[in-house]
Parts: C-alpha cells; sequence; structure tokens
C-alpha cells in the first residue's frame, strides 16, 4: 500500500486547490487580472487622445497609421520603408494602368532600381523557344487536333 500512498501523495501536488499550488494561482490570476484592467485604462487613455484630436480637426484613423508606421520604421529601418512603399506604389500604378504603359509608370530610374532589388524575375526577358522545344508543342498541337477530329476529345 506504499505505492497507493505515494500515489495520492503525488497528486495532491498536482492538484490547484491545495496548498502552494492554490497561492501560485491565486497570484497568477490576480497578477493577469490586473494586467486587463491596465489595458482597459490604456485603451481608455487613447480613445481620449483621439478624441482630442479629431475636436482639433485631425484625423484620428489617419493618426494611428502614422504611429503604426513610425513602429514598423523603428523595426525594420525607415529605408526598407519609403522603398517597400515606393514598390506599392509601382505595382498599383502597374495594375490601375490608367491607359499607360509599363515604361511610362517607370518614370524614374528609383522605380526600376526597386522593381530590380524586389522583383528581379520581372527584369529577365524570357528565352526564345528552341527548335526542340517548338518542334514538341507542334507535335503536342497536333496530337490535340486530331483528338478532337476523331471525337475523343
Amino acid at each position: 500500500m506504499e505505492g497507493a500512498g505515494m500515489k495520492d501523495e503525488l497528486s495532491g501536488r498536482r492538484d490547484p486547490s491545495h496548498g502552494h499550488s492554490k497561492e501560485l494561482l491565486i497570484g497568477f490570476v490576480r497578477r493577469v487580472k490586473d494586467l486587463r484592467q491596465q489595458v482597459r485604462d490604456l485603451n481608455a487613455d487613447k480613445a481620449d487622445v483621439k478624441k482630442e484630436a479629431r475636436t482639433a480637426g485631425f484625423d484620428s484613423t489617419k493618426i494611428e497609421e502614422v504611429v503604426r508606421w513610425m513602429e514598423r520604421c523603428e523595426k525594420h529601418g525607415q529605408t526598407e520603408m519609403e522603398e517597400a512603399e515606393a514598390l506599392f506604389d509601382l505595382y498599383r500604378d502597374a495594375v490601375a494602368g490608367k491607359g499607360m504603359d509599363f515604361d511610362e509608370i517607370m518614370n524614374d530610374a528609383r522605380d526600376r532600381a526597386l522593381l530590380k532589388k524586389f522583383a528581379p524575375d520581372d527584369q529577365t526577358v524570357p528565352a526564345a523557344p528552341t527548335r526542340k522545344v517548338k518542334a514538341a508543342s507542334n507535335a503536342l498541337a497536333y496530337a490535340a487536333v486530331n483528338q478532337m477530329l476523331r471525337g475523343d476529345g
């Protein structure tokens, strides 16, 4: 029965409703609860500051965006952020198009350098197909046409 007593003793240590474990658990719960209250208080303070900014005529959403941008600059560096933004603008302009071709959109050397840095595969001209590739492609096309004519496809 010594083994059974030992088992009960071990399970009592794991039970958070007894002794030191209970005190630890209560401490953790209180700390988390306090931190959650601090977060609520800080969010209320932040809302007050944003309300003041709106009252003064500023767009609080844009202020929040600027703060996030500043945090990203602190993390990644301002130069990297500006390069990423320039590339974003370049891609957005290319997609929007507005009747312009790609060379008109790529209006300066910086755009070209950014594109070369972040999208190097876009800068390569596709290689012309070899005779072997052309022959294989033609053979596949002929096979597909023959299959359609036979009614198999």
